[in-house]
Order: C-alpha cells, then sequence, then structure tokens
C-alpha cells in the first residue's frame, strides 16, 4: 500500500490558547519525520492529530492511499501508535496483555501461530522475553515503554507514529527502537515526537515546533 499523508493549515487551539497554526507537511510511504520541540510544544497534540485520535481546530489532514482520497480514519487499522498515554493493564502479563490487543485478528490456529512467534520475537528484541509472564503493575517505567513499543509495532502497521519512543529507556532500550526503526522505514510512513534534536538524525526530515505562550 502507497501512503501519502499530507498537512495543510493545521492549527490546534485550547480556548484562547494557540498550540500551534499554519502547519503544513507532506509525508508519503518509505520516508520519516522527526516532530521536535519542548515540552508544551504540541508534539503529542500533532501527533494525535496525525493518528486521528484528536481533531484539528482548522485547517486538514489528507490522506491518499494507493492514489484514493481517505481520512485518516479509513486506514486506522494500519497505524501503530505508542504514547505515554497508552498504559497496558497492570493486573495482565506482557503475553496476555499482546493477546488482549489483538484477539480481533486471531481467528484460527494458524494465525493464532503467527502472532505467537510475532509476540516473541518482539519480546526479545526488546528484551522482556524472561519477563513475558509477569504482571505489568511489577514491571518499571523502562518496561512498560518498552511494552508500549511493542504494541505499536506488533500488527506490523504501514504507519508507525511514535511519541517520544525513548522515554525512560537505557542506552540497549534505545538502540532497540532505533534498530528497529531503521529496519521497517524503508517500507512505512514513521513519524516520531523526540525532545533531542540528536535523536531527530534517524529521520529524514524534520519539524521543529516553538512553544507558544500565553
Amino acid at each position: 500500500m502507497l501512503v501519502n499523508i499530507k498537512a495543510k493549515s493545521l492549527a490546534k487551539r485550547y480556548g484562547s490558547h494557540t498550540v500551534f497554526q499554519n502547519m503544513e507537511f507532506s509525508i508519503s510511504t518509505s520516508k520519516s519525520l522527526a516532530v521536535i520541540g519542548q515540552n508544551g510544544s504540541g508534539k503529542s497534540t500533532l501527533l494525535e492529530i496525525i493518528a486521528g485520535i484528536q481533531k484539528p481546530t482548522s485547517g486538514e489532514l489528507i490522506c491518499e492511499a494507493d492514489g484514493t482520497e481517505a481520512g485518516i480514519s479509513c486506514i486506522r487499522d494500519h497505524i501503530g501508535f505508542s504514547s505515554p498515554k497508552i498504559n497496558p493493564y497492570g493486573e495482565l502479563t506482557a503475553l496476555e496483555n499482546l493477546e488482549f490487543a489483538f484477539n480481533s485478528f486471531i481467528s484460527n490456529s494458524n494465525n493464532k501461530k503467527c502472532f505467537v512467534e510475532r509476540f516473541n520475537g518482539l519480546l526479545n528484541k526488546f528484551d522482556l522475553y524472561n519477563d513475558r509472564n509477569k504482571r505489568l503493575k511489577y514491571y518499571s517505567s523502562g518496561m512498560k515503554q518498552r511494552m508500549r513499543l511493542i504494541i505499536a509495532f506488533l500488527h506490523n502497521p504501514h504507519i508507525l507514529i511514535l511519541d517520544e519512543p525513548t522515554s525512560n529507556l537505557d542506552n540497549n532500550g534505545k538502540d532497540a527502537v532505533y534498530s528497529l526503526v531503521e529496519s521497517v522505514k524503508s517500507q512505512k510512513i514513521v513519524i516520531i515526537a523526540f525532545n533531542e534534536n540528536e535523536e531527530a538524525g534517524i529521520c529524514d526530515s524534520r519539524i521543529n515546533l516553538e512553544k507558544t505562550r500565553f
């Protein structure tokens, strides 16, 4: 699937406060975009708009899939989204969380086998395999962050939207994120929010959001 996402004059306001305005960008399959800025500059808000979780106050987000124009809602199943706001269930183990998240996709034993293989591969990649049967309420903040990323990658989405994916991660965890992004970005749209300019180098282009004032 070839996808192009184009933002035209996007703006977001909360009451009298303008988070951002006149936002313009275009990104297509095999391209990656870094969104950088200080805390409070609107990075998370922009990513949530792109993912279809929030609506812009004005402007529009146009999506073309294989040459046909459609709204973001039409390709939502093809989006993998990770955010600090996403919290897997603490009373469930890692495996139970993954099975719960993708229960609707597991319709027969062959599919289930395929997904279990993917579960195990990602758990190994993010060094959580040995803790797969531990309930998440006993996970550290870094381990929970790894679980958020696994969930985002799990269904092999065409569009990856990652909000500060390296937060709370040690160097090994950050390296796992960089490695996985590098391995898939030539086949997908990848949009990542970073606090640090240095990390944005893994993406082809960047948007720098300035923090607005009341």
